[in-house]
């Protein structure tokens, strides 16, 4: 509060040499409690009150003999605070411009002082019971002078109980009357129950007296939690700097827009150079957008630019509370390494594979005039890499025309493979063949997979069946052969390649050509050296050969010793054998398995034959319903005989899969449930 808002704006003017009952009229009318008092020269000489008016008209004096001339001035601008009215019960009150414009009476002074000190006193207390801490205040005895509402809280009593009472009748610390004894501040932390409380206590001193103490408690339980966890959160954070600053793969920290928070120097080694580089750049934040658009993680493969190694990288959110992305992890994972051994190991398993199946491998039986032409051929054609076709029935042993001619070639220590075209999908072959890399949407942690050209380059592969590819296949296999190169499904980087090719079928390759079912190109690329195997009835002369050969595998196999007498012989080189060498083993196997005899019979073998020629026709029949039964039962039936069939040829649930055209998976799942 400032001077001129109690200032007394005077319009009566008093002089030195009015009359007293003059001026007693003019007071009177004014209802002031005193006056300004000007000489003739309108120069303030004095202030009088009504005290000295009343003084005066008893003496019956002039107005200049009851003034009193000794004041000072005070400004209009001026806090009351700062007034001094010490023998004084009227200060003049002037402008800015020192111009006398009014007085302010003493009374008047102590009106505004006691509402402004009031004003002040309901302020501080409002501060005192709005304040988080407890505030308690003792006098000399200890007893309790105030008290505030947090302090009634944390005490759990009240104003109206507390103030007058002993302090340790209130509350249980009593480290408040140490101060009394020493007249020294103190601080400590102390528990009660399980709340921690922080208390600074401090003497209360009136002239240099001690008159009392005051204690200013806190209740620090949720500080020290929150200062543990912080503690906690500072050590979590120097964790993830020293993993960050460890780890060999690269991380970095963006925000919405892809900038870079953080990243750790194998992020900058790995990838992050390759920002500089402009396309590169905006596909970096292109993919950070569209992982704060979608809210899910991204994964893809790519190549460091610098070095060309694999890297495997993973964009990952951040969310807030309200499930928006602020923040996105990118892990940048150097695959290369992993990658290869991967790759060495699918080389490995399948070379292994194949060895497996080599293993096997009889001599090739050659005894007919037929099969030493394509002996000698198979000699003369050896040294000279080009594609063979190799045509013949089914069963008449072009697989095994294909081995020897590997073996009689340049790349007789490099691997050899048979991929059967008749299994699986053109997709699923195309794969096997070329291999495949993952694209950006795939959830496979891997840089794809090798196919078999991959795996057997500087071999040989056997393409068995080749008239089943479909024309997008042949046009894929005729660019490899012209090119010498191949791409992985899915890669537009191209990988050399240097393959034999050696074909296989059992179709007349020149009527699909007619029908549009083969590509003449193709034809003409693979049918540089064209062998052509004559079915095992128009070469019996091999018969006897075989049977020998095969007698002996399978004596060893089932440790039995069986033989054919002339009879039998002559029975099995009779034979019309549809399904030519394939048929002729399998028969000896069964032979081998049923017959009770050491020497075998015409006769007991007219009746195997028999037996196996049913068994064949009715493998080759369509389904045939026996009788009626539910539907589901039914497609259960059908799936065992399926399964079962398969099985006499296949001996994995893979190669079973591949067959039946279905996941390895779903032929587990149903063979489980079928063996319950």
């Amino acid at each position: 509060m400032r001077v001129n808002e109690i200032t007394i704006k005077n319009s009566i003017r008093y002089y030195e040499n009015d009359f007293i009952e003059k001026v007693a009229e003019k007071f009177l009318d004014s209802q002031e409690e005193g006056g300004l008092v000007f000489n003739a020269r309108e120069e303030l000489t004095g202030y009088f009150t009504y005290k000295d008016l009343l003084r005066g008209i008893l003496e019956n004096k002039v107005l200049s003999s009851v003034i009193t001339s000794s004041f000072h001035l005070i400004n209009e601008d001026m806090l009351i605070q700062n007034i001094d009215f010490t023998d004084h019960e009227i200060l003049p009150v002037v402008d800015g411009f020192k111009r006398i414009i009014g007085f302010v009476t003493k009374n008047d002074y102590l009106e505004a002082l006691a509402k402004l000190n009031k004003t002040e006193s309901s302020r501080l207390d409002a501060i005192f019971n709005s304040t988080h801490n407890g505030i308690i205040s003792i006098n000399l005895e200890g007893l309790i002078t105030s008290i505030n509402e947090q302090a009634e809280k944390m005490a759990l009593t009240t104003k109206e109980i507390a103030i007058g009472k002993f302090l340790n009748d209130v509350v249980s610390p009593s480290g408040l009357l140490n101060v009394l004894q020493t007249g020294k501040r103190a601080t400590e932390k102390y528990r009660v129950g399980n709340r921690l409380y922080l208390t600074h206590r401090s003497p209360i001193y009136e002239n240099k007296k001690l008159v009392g103490a005051v204690g200013v408690f806190q209740d620090i339980s949720e500080i020290d939690y929150f200062s543990y966890e912080l503690d906690s959160f500072k050590q979590l954070v120097k964790d993830m700097e020293t993993i960050m600053g460890n780890s060999s793969d690269g991380i970095c920290i963006t925000d919405q827009k892809g900038n870079i928070i953080k990243s750790n120097e194998s992020f900058n080694t790995l990838y992050y150079r390759d920002l500089n580089e402009e396309k590169k750049n905006d596909t970096f934040h292109k993919m950070i957008k569209e992982v704060v658009e979608k809210g899910k993680t991204y994964k893809f493969q790519e190549n460091n630019m610098i070095n060309n190694n694999s890297l495997s990288i993973s964009l990952i959110p951040i969310k807030d509370s309200h499930n928006v992305v602020e923040r996105v992890v990118v892990n940048v994972k150097d695959m290369t390494e992993i990658y290869n051994l991967q790759r060495k190991n699918d080389q490995t398993q399948f070379l292994l594979s194949n060895l497996k199946d080599e293993k096997g491998e009889e001599e090739f039986v050659a005894i007919s005039k037929e099969l030493k032409n394509i002996v000698a051929k198979v000699h003369q054609i050896g040294k000279v890499d080009v594609p063979v076709l190799i045509s013949g029935e089914t069963g008449v042993g072009k697989e095994k025309v294909a081995n020897f001619i590997h073996k009689s070639s340049l790349r007789q220590d490099k691997p050899f493979a048979k991929v059967d075209c008749y299994r699986g999908t053109s997709d699923l072959l195309d794969r096997q063949l070329y291999g495949y890399v993952n694209t950006a949407d795939t959830e496979e942690n891997t840089n794809g997979k090798a196919g078999v050209f991959e795996f057997v380059n500087g071999g040989t592969i056997f393409l068995d069946g080749i008239e089943r590819l479909s024309i997008q296949s042949q046009d894929r296999l005729l660019g490899v052969l012209q090119e010498q190169e191949i791409k992985r499904i899915g890669s537009t980087k191209s990988i050399k390649i240097d393959v034999r090719i050696i074909a296989a079928t059992n179709k007349s390759l020149e009527d699909l050509i007619r029908k549009g079912k083969f590509r003449e190109k193709l034809f003409y690329k693979i049918n540089v050296v064209p062998i052509s195997i004559p079915p095992l009835r128009e070469r019996k002369d091999d018969i006897p050969e075989l049977v020998k050969v095969y007698s002996s595998v399978f004596s060893r196999k089932y440790k039995k010793s069986i033989q054919f007498n002339d009879e039998a012989l002559k029975v099995i080189i009779s034979a019309d054998w549809k399904g030519n060498v394939q048929e002729l083993i399998s028969y000896l196997e069964q032979i081998f398995v049923k017959a009770p005899e050491e020497i075998i019979t015409s006769e007991q073998l007219e009746s195997i034959l028999k037996e196996a020629e049913v068994s064949r026709i009715n493998q080759q029949k369509p389904i045939v319903v026996n009788r009626i039964m539910p539907l589901k039962e039914a497609v259960k039936e059908l799936e065992r005989e399926l399964i079962a069939q398969v099985s006499q040829t296949e001996a994995s649930s893979r190669k079973i899969a591949e067959v039946l055209e279905v996941d390895a998976s779903t032929i587990i799942r149903k063979i489980r449930r079928l063996e319950k």
